[in-house]
Parts: structure tokens; sequence; C-alpha cells
């Protein structure tokens, strides 16, 4: 049955509402699913946007790591468009109600363990992105070059006035960096 529910749907529910308002019932209409279905399988509200939060997670890192293996992008593009879609993508759910922090864990102050165990499998693969195209100064800093710009990239989230200057401005500082 979770093939059939919307992770994306049940986690605007949460942005808009906050996680303790959300009740079961506005989480069963968001999803098109009864109320007992979605107790019946995941036991709690608890468990029920865990399983929505983690499909989020997973999603996001699926999507940057295809980003990174496009042999038709450029090393700056594959690398600005993977952390666009593991992060820059949520800026709307983040900025969409005070609660979008809580349905956005990867640009979050404090992430949980799923999302750190995320990002350092998306930093080891852009790291090795670098070293396979990069300028040979950017190769030999591969991996910390690649943590730095994940860092740049949750800040500028929360810096960025829209998606659009948030990606110009990751395209400059994934460019100057790499050119260093």
């Amino acid at each position: 049955m979770s093939d059939r529910i919307s992770a994306d749907s049940l986690l605007n529910v949460v942005a808009r509402t906050g996680f303790r308002k959300a009740s079961m019932d506005d989480l069963a209409q968001a999803t098109g699913v009864s109320r007992q279905a979605l107790y019946n399988r995941f036991g709690s509200k608890g468990a029920l946007l865990e399983w929505a939060t983690q499909s989020l997670i997973d999603r996001s890192l699926a999507e940057a790591l295809r980003a990174l293996e496009n042999p038709a992008a450029a090393l700056v593009a594959r690398l600005a468009t993977a952390l666009d879609t593991w992060v820059g993508q949520h800026m709307a759910m983040l900025r969409a109600s005070p609660h979008g922090i809580d349905v956005a864990p990867m640009a979050a102050p404090a992430p949980g363990e799923a999302v750190r165990a995320a990002e350092r499998k998306l930093v080891a693969a852009m790291a090795n992105a670098i070293r396979r195209g990069g300028p040979g100064t950017a190769v030999a800093r591969a991996g910390s070059l690649a943590q730095a710009l994940c860092w740049t990239a949750k800040g500028l989230v929360h810096a960025a006035p829209d998606h659009a200057a948030f990606r110009r401005e990751l395209e400059l500082i994934v460019g100057a960096v790499l050119a260093r």
C-alpha cells in the first residue's frame, strides 16, 4: 500500500499545519487512503511521517546521484543540479509555512542520522565526480570541496530570495570553487 501513498501529499499537509496539528484524517484525505488503512499499515502518525520523510530523503538522494552521472552535462552543471535536487527543490516547502523545516530535513540546521547518512553518500559521489572530471587543482581536494559545496547549498537555500536565485548563485559558487 505504501507504493500508492504520496509522501509529498503527506509532507505538504505537515508543512501547512505542523506535525501536532496534522490529524490522521487530514493525512488520509491527502493520500486518498482511509485513516484505518494508514493505521493498519504504519501503526501511528509518527511512523507514517517517518516513512514519508525517509521517502523524501531517498528520492532526493537518488535524483542527485542521477544528476552526477549525466554524461551530457559539464561538471559544474552536474554538481549544481545534484545540490539543487538535494536541497534547492525543497525551498517552496520550506517557505510555505513556519512548519516547512519539519518536512525538509536536508536543509535543517541539525539533520537527523538518515539525512547525514544520505548526505555522506552524496558528498562521496560528488568527490568522485570531481576526481574524474575536475581541474587538476580540484582533484587533490575533491572530498573537501564536495563537503564545502554541500554545506554552501544548505546555507544558500535559506539565504536566496527564490529558487531561481538559489540556482544562479549555486552555479556561480560551484564554478568559482572548481576554478580555484
